[in-house]
């Protein structure tokens, strides 16, 4: 019978800590009130330069309206109280490309915006 178990601890999730000043460079950071203004359920575009999916936002008053987030990087935690979530940006023109393709298939008349 053979196991997965490889003898080293699975990573656990870690959150910035410390504030804005220790967000990683190219990271941009959308608020949690911010955020009240998109839908709930993010759309994901499976795209893995440089992490697994980029998130995108579809704005609640115009539907045409996207946010794109990035990629996930970690939550913001102040004094245990989550303050905003931080994504890579997407900053190439390939990428943006690849993501804006992806938003047109879902939405033929949508726009995207890449920063906060």
């Amino acid at each position: 019978m053979s196991s997965a178990y490889t003898g080293i601890p699975p990573k656990k999730k870690r959150f910035l800590s410390g504030g804005l000043e220790r967000m990683p460079a190219g990271s941009q950071l959308l608020s949690v009130e911010a955020k009240k203004d998109y839908d709930l359920v993010p759309f994901i575009v499976y795209h893995p330069n440089p992490h697994d999916a980029v998130t995108i936002l579809r704005n609640k008053k115009n539907q045409h309206d996207w946010l794109v987030c990035g990629w996930y990087v970690d939550t913001l935690r102040e004094n245990g109280v989550v303050k905003g979530l931080i994504y890579r940006q997407v900053t190439s023109e390939a990428d943006k490309e690849f993501v804006m393709a992806e938003v047109k298939k879902h939405d033929k008349e949508g726009s995207a915006r890449f920063s906060v």
